[in-house]
Parts: structure tokens; sequence; C-alpha cells
């Protein structure tokens, strides 16, 4: 019997591999695998994401390195911070 250990090693060299291939973080390829319809999943920003943002923009990163990062469109970065009110 193969122990959880294995399993779960197992699942995070796919995640990794998905990642590489998809051109994703490993949050939305740990998503895309556990999801039924992996061309669907949505990548969300979280307010500790937006914070990051913020510091990259300020540190001078273009908004589409930024959408790269974060496996988003360009517009996804600018809406999320004019929504949060983080860009000037």
């Amino acid at each position: 019997m193969v122990g959880v250990d294995s399993i779960e090693v197992k699942l995070n060299y796919c995640a990794v591999a998905v990642a590489i291939l998809a051109k994703c973080n490993i949050e939305t390829a740990f998503e895309k695998l556990q999801h039924p319809h992996p061309d669907k999943v949505r990548t969300h920003l979280t307010a500790e994401d937006v914070e990051d943002i913020q510091r990259f923009r300020d540190e001078g990163l273009s908004y589409n390195a930024i959408a790269k990062i974060y496996d988003v469109s360009r517009s996804s970065i600018i809406w999320r911070l004019a929504r949060d009110g983080k860009e000037d």
C-alpha cells in the first residue's frame, strides 16, 4: 500500500509539472489539478497579493510583468489596484 506521504509527493511533482507546462504559478497549478474543468480555473488575487502588487509597482515593475507573475491579465492588475485604491 502506498503511504500518504508518497501520494502527497507525487501530487507536488505533478503540480510543478503543470505550473511549468501551463506557465502558471504553483497555486494555480494545484487548483487545475483539483478542478473538474482545469481550463476554467481562474486566479483570484488575495488582499496580500494586492499589497505585493503595489510593492512591485512601487519598485518599478510594469503591469505586464506583474500580470505574468500572477497568471492574470494586465487589465486585472490595473482593475484590482484601482478597486482597492492602491494606485494613484
